[in-house]
């Protein structure tokens, strides 16, 4: 599995969880958009994970100037399964026809709970980090038990903490395109 987890900010350093203790693992962190095109046309692994921040545009950068997935190297996932996790992924997906799992918006810290005026402004960092932490390591569980990629949104939405309703927001946003 190719891994591109770019760490932009605090919220995004838990995701390492993701892949943690997971074998076959080539890891791009903090790579450039030429370093993604690099191992995406040299390394033909079936599956890419892509880690950050985002837009339905793409995943952005390290400094959020650009981006290092996007639009134009859809060449070189559309024959792959991706694993997007970043805000707004499942729309690049559709857009893009892509396969695989993808988040849509995904709060993932108190800033963003703010920004989407529904409510979530009585949340924590604290509880918004934890909560993200458990969705990772359920991903990672997934992978190295080996449960298909199509079952991931139903057990994801079936487990959460439905009380909360960031969690809930977060989980209804998941997306699996065949």
């Amino acid at each position: 599995m190719i891994v591109i987890h770019i760490d932009t900010l605090e919220d995004t350093a838990g995701l390492k969880k993701v892949y943690e203790d997971l074998d076959n693992v080539t890891l791009l962190y903090n790579a450039t958009y030429d370093d993604v095109c690099e191992e995406l046309e040299r390394n033909d692994d079936p599956i890419v994970m892509c880690l950050g921040h985002g837009t339905p545009n793409g995943m952005f950068d390290q400094h959020f100037y650009g981006n290092v997935i996007d639009g134009t190297m859809t060449d070189l996932l559309k024959d792959r399964k991706m694993i997007g996790i970043w805000c707004y992924a499942s729309e690049f997906g559709k857009t893009y026809n892509l396969h695989g799992f993808f988040t849509s918006m995904f709060i993932s810290n108190f800033g963003e709970a703010l920004i989407m005026g529904y409510g979530f402004d009585d949340v924590t960092d604290e509880e918004i980090f934890g909560e993200t932490d458990l969705f990772c390591l359920k991903i990672n569980t997934f992978l190295r038990e080996g449960v298909p990629m199509d079952q991931w949104v139903g057990l994801l939405q079936s487990d959460c903490h439905k009380e909360k309703g960031f969690v809930k927001y977060n989980y209804d946003g998941l997306r699996y395109f065949e």
